[in-house]
């Protein structure tokens, strides 16, 4: 009987120990950032520490070059948004200026919410706005990290309200898209997308996916450059399903598709051709730097 007490004690305190190292990497819901991750930790295509693990690689296929992170995170609260100014405020700010502010390992253009008056939209649990233009995707991230897909049309606002009573938290939504993967298959693109926000026209695509739980990846095809010449979002969608992704977004594109990298541009963007935006989405390190 001792020996059995004694197993189980070891299994209770084996359990609180792997608990306290799965909570110990978490960042704060807010828009303070990450913490400043360590030079040594970086490469010039990688990032590693206890908490985080970035991998970064470039393609080139049929004329199109692709940027992508693969991106693992110990705790949901990695994957986080930053804005330009104060929350909610409608100002712009060059997303590099962001990105070093809040300390962010990689990171990549969002939708530019401030552009437009409909949406759904938060940002770091925060409620933006909710105002669903149903010829318009939204993606929401909750807080598990998980990202969901919910497709325009007259189903979107029932979807969304079961998901909501399913107990989950929308952390972070976006309005843009399409969403271009779902449950691992490529989506065709609507008609609303093809008529309206020029979808079916080859140009510069930032795209947010899942792998897996806790596991993304962001992509960027350069476009409007000579070494690129960029994609519609179904040439970007049959190439998200090639990296083996289970849900994939565009967020917005053209001039204002960027990612970088240590602070530093990955893409064919410099700082004079960079556009100023409301927002970024980022990854950023859980372990402090003393």
């Amino acid at each position: 009987m001792k020996k059995i007490l004694l197993f189980a004690l070891c299994l209770i305190s084996l359990c609180c120990l792997c608990h306290a190292e799965e909570t110990e990497y978490s960042l704060p819901l807010d828009f303070s950032g990450g913490y400043k991750p360590k030079a040594e930790n970086f490469t010039k295509n990688s990032y590693e520490d206890e908490s985080l693990s970035v991998k970064m690689e470039r393609r080139d296929i049929d004329g199109v070059r692709y940027d992508i992170a693969w991106i693992k995170v110990k705790s949901p609260t990695q994957l986080r948004t930053a804005v330009a100014g104060n929350a909610n405020e409608v100002v712009a700010e060059k997303p590099g200026k962001m990105a070093r502010r809040v300390n962010a390992v990689v990171a990549i253009n969002g939708d530019f919410y401030t552009q437009r008056k409909d949406g759904l939209i938060y940002r770091q649990g925060q409620a933006f706005r909710y105002a669903l233009n149903p010829e318009k995707d939204v993606l929401v991230i909750d807080d598990q990290g998980d990202l969901h897909a919910f497709l325009g049309g007259e189903n979107q606002a029932a979807e969304l309200v079961a998901f909501l009573q399913s107990g989950r938290t929308i952390v972070n939504a976006f309005t843009f898209g399409p969403a271009i993967v779902k449950d691992g298959v490529a989506l065709p693109m609507p008609d609303t997308y093809k008529t309206r926000f020029d979808s079916d026209v080859r140009a510069p695509r930032t795209v947010i996916a899942q792998l897996g739980p806790l596991e993304y990846v962001f992509v960027e095809a350069e476009g409007r450059v000579k070494h690129s010449k960029g994609v519609t979002t179904d040439q970007m969608g049959e190439f998200m399903v090639t990296l083996g992704v289970q849900t994939a977004y565009c967020l917005d594109g053209g001039n204002s598709s960027i990612m970088l990298f240590n602070g530093r541009y990955y893409d064919a963007n410099y700082a004079e051709s960079e556009r100023v935006q409301s927002d970024i989405i980022y990854v950023a390190t859980a372990v402090p730097n003393e």
